[in-house]
């Protein structure tokens, strides 16, 4: 991620505030006010009694003695200036604006471990790394990427495993997936939940009151249990636990091109353009095929809000904290079009996957 420069040309640009000045402005007519105060200085003050020795018989009682005032600019003010020098300084400590692209590449590889400038346990993303100038260095971060990735595997398969992601200030924040045998937990204690009817309520310190509370309740946890437990985390955390095999290998794999090439530039270079890349597409794919996060996002919908599948993803926002399906992500418009159509795609090719499997076996067990 490249830190933006400012410039002389860039900063005169910056309109300048009562508390603030543009930096160039200040810097050019610095000298001129440490020029001005000495000559204040410098210069001889007049007698208290100036006046008095003209005479009050020399002044003309048609008119006083008056001096025009000077339009000399005085010196730039000490709040302005600090103003202007912690305006520099914070333009200049801010990242450049992202493309759409670049935020979906930053996602993905927030997620898992495997990214050349990803730091995922320091939660920093360090642009020209010191251990990749180093053998040992390249073959450490390839093997603790390639572990950290064997290790959320059974951390998925657990309570669930931490990941990065973004918040609306462009800060990195954490936060944890759900887990195989976690869901299944929380299967089993909203389905309780609702065949009791509220009696049994682990996860809320009151139970619901009155019939119609207990029924509503109950209806809840049942879609709960059902939906969000059964049929989407469930398969979820299969999924992850999978993508978390895949890129532990594909982490292994790259220790072979940083043993050959790593010790030129260029080679380094393009084995991280290749490797990181490598893993966008992998969870790309792993992304958008059924029980998928991005297949989750593009199948969901709104009952409340009368909006069909695709349509209810699309007019999401970017940052959207009402959801864990869109909370961790940024839903830009290209990766609401990306993963769209891929689970599309997907849904397309499951099908034919399965009516071609149905078809086969109807062959090979014919009705007599």
């Amino acid at each position: 991620m490249k830190l933006h420069s400012i410039t002389s040309r860039d900063t005169t640009q910056v309109p300048s505030t009562s508390t603030s000045a543009p930096y160039s402005q200040y810097s050019q007519s610095f000298e001129e006010t440490l020029k001005t105060a000495a000559s204040e200085q410098s210069s001889p003050q007049p007698a208290a009694d100036s006046m008095s020795e003209l005479g009050t018989n020399q002044l003309s009682p048609s008119w006083s003695f008056s001096p025009q005032p000077t339009e000399e600019p005085g010196p730039v003010p000490k709040n302005n200036a600090a103003a202007a020098y912690e305006q520099q300084a914070r333009l200049s400590s801010e990242p450049a604006p992202m493309s759409d692209l670049q935020k979906y590449k930053d996602d993905q590889l927030l997620r898992n471990p495997g990214g050349k400038h990803y730091y995922l346990d320091k939660k920093e993303i360090i642009e020209n790394p010191e251990d990749q100038d180093s053998f040992v260095g390249r073959i450490t971060k390839d093997l603790s990427d390639s572990f950290g990735n064997i290790l959320n595997f059974f951390e998925n398969f657990f309570l669930g495993s931490k990941i990065l992601y973004r918040d609306q200030n462009n800060q990195i924040q954490e936060a944890q997936q759900r887990g195989l045998l976690g869901t299944i937990v929380n299967f089993v204690k909203d389905l309780g939940s609702a065949l009791s009817f509220g009696f049994w309520h682990p996860d809320e310190a009151e139970a619901p009151q009155g019939f119609m509370n207990r029924l509503v309740y109950s209806a809840n946890k049942l879609k709960d249990a059902l939906m969000k437990d059964l049929l989407e985390g469930v398969p979820s955390s299969a999924n992850h636990m999978a993508q978390n095999l895949i890129l532990a290998g594909w982490n292994l794999i790259e220790v072979l091109p940083d043993a050959a090439v790593g010790n030129f530039k260029e080679g380094r270079k393009l084995t991280s353009t290749i490797f990181d890349n490598g893993q966008v597409v992998v969870e790309y794919l792993t992304d958008i095929i059924p029980s998928g996060d991005a297949w989750l996002r593009a199948h969901a919908a709104s009952l409340k809000e009368m909006q069909p599948p695709l349509i209810y993803n699309l007019r999401m926002p970017e940052h959207y904290t009402g959801d864990t399906r869109w909370q961790y992500v940024r839903n830009t418009p290209l990766r609401k079009s990306i993963e769209s159509i891929g689970a599309l795609l997907a849904d397309a090719a499951a099908i034919a996957l399965i009516g071609t499997t149905a078809f086969s076996s109807n062959r090979d067990h014919p009705v007599k």
